[in-house]
């Protein structure tokens, strides 16, 4: 059974994300016909983004533990980074870019339906596409976009997390945008894509499990000129939080 429901998961997964790439596609041609503006488009990918992540939830059977609130108000949203699924747990009012990894924008489908959505690429080993990226930020957050980071870089089984890269947290504190801190955990660990695991071989497995539980918290919005001091604060919250959401499933 759970070979079977991984397989139907995985076609239905397929199929609403080459459907939605295609709607996207079509919309962006007639847009540039008709002569949409860039409010207008953002918009629009905002929506079907929104619906698309609504969508797999179901199809994966996510079931997530809400505590707190997204901002009404674009903001950087920051969480530590466990699983691919982690990107669908955002699903805020407001337009917003994912910031990821240019190892990723070549992935077949997934690659593809992001770089539509806009997200910024950053090769983390070079230095100008770091500078590049934290300047696409800026731009995004004074067109009033909010932004999504997961400023581990890459995805850690935990429980605890890694050190967050220190980037973004100068851009925010020079800057003065808020940074809203998200703890995710799940009932499973071994759901965390680490060790060069071959993902198609991760998906599969976990999306054969009947549900996939986890938890997100949602912390106060966080504003400081001291870069240093905002990154500690940061991620000390969130290991915080993390930690106490690990304990909670353990003892479940």
């Amino acid at each position: 059974m759970r070979i079977v429901r991984a397989f139907i998961r995985l076609v239905l997964f397929l199929l609403l994300s080459l459907g939605t790439i295609g709607r996207l596609l079509l919309a962006f041609m007639w847009m540039r016909i008709a002569g949409g503006g860039i409010k207008t488009k953002r918009i629009f990918v905002h929506r079907c983004f929104v619906r698309f992540v609504q969508q797999v939830q179901r199809i994966m059977g996510v079931r997530i533990h809400w505590e707190g609130q997204f901002p009404d108000k674009p903001a950087v949203l920051m969480g530590n980074h466990r699983s691919y699924v982690d990107a669908i747990l955002f699903p805020v009012g407001f337009p917003v870019v994912y910031v990821g990894r240019v190892e990723s924008r070549s992935w077949p489908v997934i690659g593809w339906g992001a770089s539509l959505l806009g997200t910024i690429w950053v090769d983390r080993q070079s230095k100008e596409s770091r500078r590049a990226t934290r300047t696409a930020v800026r731009n995004r957050l004074k067109e009033g976009m909010g932004i999504v980071i997961f400023p581990e870089g890459t995805t850690y089984r935990g429980p605890e997390l890694l050190e967050y890269r220190p980037g973004m947290f100068y851009t925010c504190a020079e800057e003065g945008f808020p940074i809203v801190p998200v703890a995710l955990e799940y009932r499973d660990p071994n759901i965390a894509w680490v060790d060069k695991v071959w993902f198609l071989t991760h998906a599969f497995h976990h999306f054969g499990a009947k549900h996939i539980d986890v938890a997100v918290r949602i912390g106060e919005a966080v504003h400081m000129s001291d870069a240093e001091a905002l990154r500690s604060h940061v991620r000390n919250w969130t290991e915080s939080q993390v930690l106490e959401l690990r304990a909670r499933f353990d003892s479940q």
